[in-house]
């Protein structure tokens, strides 16, 4: 399925990537992105506005089903939900080139793999880093992802989880059955099992 991201406001709890600074922040400021679930089954896209004071985003009919261009100020973006137990469940969404390579790469890695062997789970994802790349006579930088497993839908994702944003409430589910410490960059937090990530 073609995601139809390329251009011719949100949840409290956000993230984003600056291609600029080549680096993720949240509504407390920078930081390291850890390994995480990625809520794939309600990613959503569409026609998004981003300004000073201003997010508009006017989701697709159907995933990848690109509708009219509602004004000049409007570019193809998206929505998805990030989850691990250090940020909670966090609400990623752009319409800037770099960041709709990254999440389009990412979409095309989830869809190839198969859906019997992952029914009713979700994939546990690692940013591996940024890439540099030319758009149009500027350029940009991609964030890079790759799956690394897939586990049961955590409860702080799950629609009748009246909690929210606790990542407490869920059985531990691993990644694989005898996960190691992940080896991330200094971060604020110590790295964790992935069991601890996500339950």
């Amino acid at each position: 399925m073609n995601l139809n991201l390329s251009n011719s406001g949100g949840s409290g709890n956000y993230i984003r990537f600056s291609p600029q600074a080549n680096a993720w922040s949240n509504q407390d400021g920078e930081f390291i992105l850890e390994k995480f679930v990625f809520d794939y089954e309600n990613f959503e896209t569409g026609w998004m506005h981003i300004a000073v004071g201003i997010f508009e985003f006017i989701p697709d009919a159907a995933l990848g089903q690109k509708g009219a261009q509602p004004t000049a100020d409007h570019k193809r973006g998206f929505k998805a939900t990030f989850y691990n137990k250090t940020m909670g469940v966090a609400e990623f969404s752009a319409n800037g080139a770099g960041a709709n390579m990254g999440i389009d790469a990412l979409w095309k890695q989830i869809q190839a793999q198969s859906p019997v062997d992952h029914a009713g789970k979700l994939p546990v994802v690692q940013y591996t880093g940024s890439r540099p790349e030319k758009v149009g006579k500027g350029s940009t930088r991609v964030p890079e992802f790759n799956v690394t497993g897939w586990v049961a839908r955590p409860a702080a994702l799950s629609d009748d989880n009246t909690g929210g944003f606790d990542p407490e409430i869920s059985a531990p589910v691993p990644v694989k059955p005898a996960p190691s410490p992940i080896k991330a960059k200094p971060a604020p937090t110590p790295a964790m099992d992935d069991d601890e990530m996500f339950s």
